[in-house]
């Protein structure tokens, strides 16, 4: 807080008698101490030193001199207060995430976070966008990150536009140059609620209607699959990325081969408890560092 810098910095020039060595003791510039003061009689609308004296204080400042170090004290008491009810207060924090960003973010952010509030319960839920909607309906999960569902009335914070790309095995990969090479070809897709699916289907389903198709419930497994198998499948970047499957992305001409992630919620996520505005915020830092 600025305000309890500015009357630290003249708590120090009163015990160190000039400017120029309570900058030192404080390790500031000695410009960032004369800012301090001229804020500090700029928010109290009083003058604390003599005009052309910087070591003599008015009436003004020898009040404030008397009070300053009770009012720091009161400060760190507050401080410390709330550093320790972080510590101690019980919290359940409920929310609901898309694979595969359960196991790239939330492991290393779930510890960290439980480091600063021991007391915290997560209770985390992993599903498709119209689970996670369905349970942000009957009240089972507070936010989520997903896709974008077809209901309306939820609040939703786009994070990030998420690649679906073509694959192939990197053994015995299929030839594809554009769509009409998919043209009989075997393809795997995820489980009928996932977003990456309904996307897939909407132009291939009219474009090359005699795909065989493959269903998979958990997309994770795809890559494993063409791995083995030969075929071919279009899923999420973040998928292929973290998988160990010798797989390659093909370039293949989409008509628009992305989709928005982000945060969704009955209500807007600002007007949620600290705890969980504080998680938010760390969620959408590590997600973003993946980009």
């Amino acid at each position: 807080m600025d305000f309890i810098k500015e009357l630290q910095s003249f708590k120090t020039i009163v015990e160190e008698g000039t400017f120029t060595r309570a900058a030192a003791k404080l390790n500031y510039a000695q410009s960032t101490v004369t800012n301090h003061i001229k804020k500090l009689e700029n928010e109290l609308e009083v003058a604390l030193f003599l005009e052309g004296k910087s070591n003599v204080l008015t009436l003004e400042g020898e009040l404030l001199k008397q009070e300053v170090p009770e009012l720091i004290a009161h400060w760190e008491r507050v401080k410390e207060q709330l550093i320790n009810a972080s510590h101690t207060v019980e919290y359940s924090l409920r929310m609901g995430i898309l694979h595969p960003y359960d196991i790239l973010v939330l492991p290393a952010l779930l510890h960290d976070f439980s480091q600063h509030y021991p007391k915290i319960n997560f209770e985390i839920v992993v599903g498709s966008t119209l689970e996670l909607a369905n349970a942000l309906n009957e009240n089972r999960i507070d936010f989520a990150l997903c896709s974008l569902p077809h209901e309306k009335h939820f609040a939703y914070e786009e994070l990030f536009q998420e690649e679906l790309c073509c694959i192939t095995s990197i053994s015995n990969p299929l030839i594809i140059n554009e769509l009409a090479d998919l043209e009989g070809s075997h393809l795997y897709r995820s489980k009928s609620d996932c977003p990456a699916r309904t996307k897939i289907e909407s132009y291939l389903d009219n474009q090359v209607p005699s795909i065989h198709w493959e269903s998979v419930s958990n997309i994770s497994t795809i890559p494993y699959l063409i791995e083995r198998t030969g075929y071919c499948s279009l899923i999420p970047r973040s998928i292929i990325e973290q998988t160990h499957a010798r797989v390659k992305i093909v370039s293949l001409p989409l008509p628009d081969p992305h989709m928005s992630i982000g945060l969704l919620s009955k209500h807007p996520l600002m007007l949620s408890p600290s705890i969980t505005k504080n998680f938010v915020v760390e969620l959408k830092m590590r997600l973003l560092s993946l980009l």
